[in-house]
């Protein structure tokens, strides 16, 4: 506000001493600047408005149905469409994401793309791509999505929950915050980062390798590793689980592995384990996971899973 008196004070003495060309010059210079401030505000505004997500997908397999139920569980408004061209021909309002997933190497149309970008400019823009597709723009120069606009199916809970806010997807998680972790990996070298991470965010932490459930009592959360838990079928993944539990209450297990298939991964949330991760992972969704110390406080999966 001094800011404010203080410039319409100049003016004023330099308008009084004959200066009409820098009295002309200012008066525009203000005049732009609350255009551009109120075009600020106006974005803003818009932007924080609960918006549509376009899911693009003519996939009825199973590859993408979790990250499917995930988008239509906490986006506001969803608009699904079976192609692209579909996504042009039947508009949707108030489109702020945009999902098209590709389960096969062909190429994308740039031209439909683009197009649908245009359609909708304030979306962003996201592909999620199947197993198949796995390095197939390695050595693209000019690919259609991105680096940034890709992202592997198998890696979808470490980037929708973040990347649904553009639409106004809010989700929150209750509990609270896990005491203790322990980090099962083949070394400590290997679980090192795990247990810096666990630490930072207030938890005492653990290592080991082979699980005993006498010398493990009451652990809130257990991040395994695939040096030590490879992939497995369901039971034995509640046979690994299960060496934690004790009096009938168990931790909340997540996984850490490479690049772990869909059926590998629907076999440990069978078994028990509430989220799992593909290397490299983000650490959001760990650390999101820390508050919910019990498996029966959480209402579902995809609850656990919020970056």
């Amino acid at each position: 506000m001094a800011a404010v008196v203080s410039l319409s004070r100049e003016i004023e003495l330099r308008a009084a001493g004959g200066s009409a060309g820098w009295l002309e010059t200012q008066a525009r210079m203000c005049t732009m600047d609350q255009v551009d401030v109120f075009q600020s505000r106006v974005m803003d505004d818009s932007l924080s408005k609960p918006g549509t997500l376009m899911w693009v997908s003519a996939d009825a397999g199973s590859e993408f149905l979790e990250a499917r139920q995930y988008c239509i569980a906490h986006a506001p408004q969803v608009a699904m469409r079976a192609s692209v061209v579909e996504g042009l021909a039947r508009p949707a309002a108030e489109v702020r994401a945009i999902v098209v997933t590709q389960s096969q190497r062909a190429v994308v149309s740039r031209k439909l793309i683009r197009d649908l970008q245009e359609a909708y400019p304030q979306a962003r823009i996201l592909c999620l791509m199947g197993a198949c597709c796995e390095g197939m723009y390695a050595k693209v120069l000019d690919p259609v999505f991105s680096s940034t606009e890709r992202v592997y199916c198998h890696q979808w809970a470490q980037v929708l929950p973040e990347w649904l806010r553009s639409c106004g997807a809010v989700v929150t998680s209750g509990g609270t915050l896990a005491r203790s972790v322990a980090v099962v990996s083949a070394t400590p070298a290997i679980g090192s980062a795990l247990m810096d991470l666990a630490e930072s965010a207030g938890a005492v932490t653990l290592w080991c390798r082979d699980i005993c459930r006498w010398q493990m009592r009451q652990v809130d959360a257990v991040w395994w590793d695939d040096s030590v838990a490879v992939a497995a079928s369901s039971a034995q993944w509640k046979e690994r689980l299960e060496k934690f539990s004790t009096s009938g209450r168990g931790p909340v297990h997540a996984w850490i592995a490479n690049a772990p298939r869909w059926r590998q991964v629907q076999a440990a949330v069978e078994g028990g384990v509430s989220l799992t991760l593909s290397k490299p992972h983000r650490i959001e969704p760990l650390l999101s996971l820390l508050e919910t110390c019990r498996p029966e406080q959480a209402k579902s999966i995809a609850g656990l899973r919020v970056a």
